[in-house]
């Protein structure tokens, strides 16, 4: 059954992507991945949905920007867990992950990044952004660079929706004076992570702020410390 499955959906996957991407997503997890990284990270994301209601849940994953996509569905108190949700999803490298519902509420999420060792796991949880927090146009805040950038490596990543955006990005000295400032413009459904100091066009310093001002637009906005010896993680993510 479940091959077959599968066979159906690659068969049909044009149409249903077709289907799919123009919708908006009840809610998004910023970033999600199954990739290889610095300091011999084996990163991968696992995720738990559960529905604490009384009627069933069912809708679509749908990771951007690969495409990848899968079915879900989950009757009244059951959980579906996702060891490597990348992976099981027929993708690898990053992207964001989109909850599209058919029917009931937006299930509980528990989505944990983690560098998986012989040793054991380092990571974080990744906050779910329902469609009602993700940043709009004249929203702003801010990402705070580690105190230790010698330490900690400081990456940020972008996600926008069906109307791209344009971002606004002003760096701040721990003092409150401006360093540097830049528009940046992006397409629709665009998914992206580079360091902290690509993102935000000038060199970081411990303890810099990179407030973060959406001109037009919806995006998602998220920083990632990584410690460079243990791959231990800890994530910021900007929503209303």
């Amino acid at each position: 059954m479940a091959i077959r499955n599968v066979v159906c959906l690659l068969l049909f996957a044009p149409a249903l992507f077709a289907q799919l991407s123009p919708r908006p997503a009840d809610a998004v997890l910023p970033v999600v991945g199954s990739t290889r990284g610095q300091s011999n990270a084996n990163f991968r994301t696992e995720l738990q949905l559960s529905n604490p209601s009384e009627t069933t849940i069912a809708g679509w994953l749908y990771l951007r920007p690969h495409g990848a996509v899968r079915h879900f569905e989950l009757a009244p108190h059951t959980t579906l867990s996702f060891a490597d949700v990348v992976a099981e999803l027929g993708a690898s490298g990053l992207g964001s992950l989109d909850f599209l519902l058919e029917r009931g509420r937006v299930p509980a999420v528990v989505a944990r990044a983690y560098d998986d060792q012989p040793t054991g796991t380092t990571g974080a949880t990744i906050p779910l952004v329902r469609a009602e927090e993700i940043l709009g146009r004249n929203d702003f805040a801010s990402l705070v660079v580690p105190r230790d950038l010698v330490r900690y490596r400081f990456n940020a990543g972008v996600r926008t929706f069906g109307e791209g955006a344009t971002l606004e990005i002003v760096t701040r000295a721990a003092d409150g004076t401006e360093r540097h400032r830049r528009i940046a413009a992006y397409g629709e459904h665009h998914f992206e992570q580079q360091s902290g100091s690509a993102f935000a066009g000038v060199a970081l310093h411990a303890d810099d702020a990179i407030e973060v001002f959406v001109r037009a637009g919806a995006a998602i906005v998220y920083g990632s410390a990584v410690d460079n010896q243990t791959n231990d993680s800890s994530v910021q993510v900007l929503m209303r």
